[in-house]
């Protein structure tokens, strides 16, 4: 059925006047007759209307999202884009629908970004139902707002940095995501530039990008022995691919992977469990057509890098757009700007960006996501570096030997109290008391396992005087973030937060740039 939407009007309704759906398809209580905060009650329940209020008032409302409705017995009705104006509606009271925590989370957005909630939505005004119902049946069967696949979200934001010659942090501020979130598709797009370039020209095999299993490709390169293989690692800073090996030799290795990435089913069963993962690279390594003995050569651009250096030249040359500043006040934040620790996982790499973000005034906040941030941090260091072995064996040690001096202590108090000239063995009251049998600390405590760091990990890469000073804090401040956490009568300000940031970030600066150091 053909219609001519351009006939359609449009005008702007303050969102009071605004009927929600009762029809609407994710209302599942058709036969009862619910009023308005029923349906938005409903909405809310279980149609994720609060985390989109939230979205709305961190991002702002986007336009060509305008809801289409229809008047039905002198009633605006909305009929597609419920869930919009019904978030729109709530960040209006928010107070009248949801907890107290909720609530203010949304205030505080709506106050922080000065977010218009009076402001009149702008609706199509469809004839009839009838006729809107091909658009809220194309929309929500996937047609027309169908989730962009793997390959095309990759380019995205791969074309955002090297065609529209936007930096790493710019792309963050514009999409409104972590660094992390932004370094991991410019890596797999990097390394699939590279590999649908080798394959159409080698092998006339052409891949769409789109149909491409990014996440074979990610399971790949994220192994480490597999990188190996390759010769490559990338630069955290940009998500550009560096090559360490003969360039021939990197593209005959990864023509031979990229054949067996294309057939993804063959891949996901050949790459799937550890030994699955060690057999698989062992095969290649096996493979008697690669030259491991050229792998000793200065690292070398990939194609997209020498792409993006093209590009830069030919952006100076462009003077038709000024760019507009996107610099924030970051001065009311404990952490600078500028500032990146970076572990590569999504988890860690997502905390820092929320805590470097944090204003100043969230001096709670900031107390307990830092801790949390330590002790994940550091147990990150301890699994990815293989020393938790290492830190059973050092932790029972100490235990043991500060037992028995416990047990030494109390033997001398009896000998002494009851003029006993005999001699006691310490090994059997150890042995009674169980001071001497072994723990498993895989799941250690934060003091466990930053004694571990303290006292093993620090010493190669601080000089005396800061090695001296940092073990000096170290201590009162886990202790001062502990009581953060715990305690109810511990007070925290501005000074203890700045204070505890000052000296764990170096810390932090040696656990995340000695994550990939060759394990011990």
């Amino acid at each position: 059925m053909y219609i001519d939407y351009s006939t359609w009007e449009t005008f702007e309704y303050s969102l009071k006047t605004l009927q929600l759906d009762l029809n609407n398809p994710r209302i599942k209580y058709r036969g009862d007759s619910l009023n308005q905060t029923q349906i938005l009650k409903f909405l809310i329940n279980n149609e994720k209307v609060y985390e989109l209020a939230k979205k709305i008032s961190e991002e702002g409302y986007f336009v060509g999202e305008e809801p289409i409705i229809c008047i039905e017995n002198n009633k605006k009705v909305v009929l597609e884009g419920n869930r919009r104006t019904a978030a729109l509606k709530l960040l209006q009271d928010p107070k009248k629908y949801l907890s107290t925590a909720k609530a203010n989370t949304l205030l505080q957005n709506i106050l922080k970004n000065d977010f218009p909630v009076d402001k009149k939505l702008r609706c199509y005004i469809a004839p009839n139902r009838l006729l809107a119902n091909p658009i809220i049946y194309e929309r929500h069967n996937g047609a027309t707002l169908q989730r962009w696949k793997t390959g095309n979200q990759y380019a995205f934001v791969a074309e955002m940095y090297y065609e529209d010659g936007l930096v790493v942090e710019d792309i963050c501020d514009v999409l409104n995501e972590s660094r992390a979130k932004i370094l991991k598709p410019l890596k797999a797009y990097n390394l699939f530039y590279e590999g649908k370039e080798i394959l159409e020209r080698q092998d006339n095999i052409v891949i769409d990008i789109a149909d491409f299993d990014f996440t074979n490709l990610e399971r790949f390169y994220t192994y480490e022995p597999a990188r190996k293989f390759l010769g490559i690692e990338f630069d955290n800073e940009n998500g550009e691919l560096l090559i360490n090996i003969a360039k021939e030799e990197f593209e005959k290795r990864l023509l031979e992977v990229f054949k067996i990435l294309i057939d993804a089913e063959r891949f996901s069963r050949d790459f799937n469990k550890e030994d699955d993962k060690k057999n698989f690279v062992q095969k290649l390594n096996d493979n008697p057509s690669f030259d491991f003995a050229k792998t000793k050569e200065e690292t070398t651009e990939s194609k997209t890098s020498k792409k993006k250096t093209d590009l830069e030249t030919e952006k100076k040359k462009v003077t038709r757009r000024r760019k507009r500043s996107k610099k924030k006040a970051y001065d009311n934040r404990i952490i600078l700007a500028e500032k990146e620790v970076i572990f590569d996982n999504d988890k860690l790499d997502d905390i820092f960006f929320e805590l470097k973000h944090l204003p100043i005034d969230r001096i709670y906040s900031f107390a307990v996501l830092l801790r949390t941030y330590l002790e994940q941090s550091l147990y990150f260091y301890l699994k990815k570096k293989n020393l938790i072995d290492d830190l059973n064996l050092k932790t029972n040690l100490e235990n043991e030997k500060n037992s028995l001096k416990k047990v030494e202590g109390l033997i001398s108090y009896i000998k002494g109290k009851h003029f006993i000239s005999e001699e006691i063995d310490s090994t059997q009251i150890m042995t009674l008391l169980r001071f001497n049998s072994n723990k498993d600390y895989s799941s250690a405590s934060l003091k466990i396992m930053l004694d571990y760091v303290k006292n093993y990990e620090l010493d190669n890469h601080l000089d005396t005087s800061q090695l001296k000073n940092l073990k000096h804090y170290i201590d009162r401040i886990k202790d001062g973030l502990d009581l953060a956490v715990h305690n109810l009568e511990t007070i925290v300000d501005l000074e203890h937060n700045k204070r505890a940031w000052k000296h764990l970030e170096p810390l932090f600066d040696i656990l995340s740039n000695n994550i990939d150091d060759d394990n011990k």
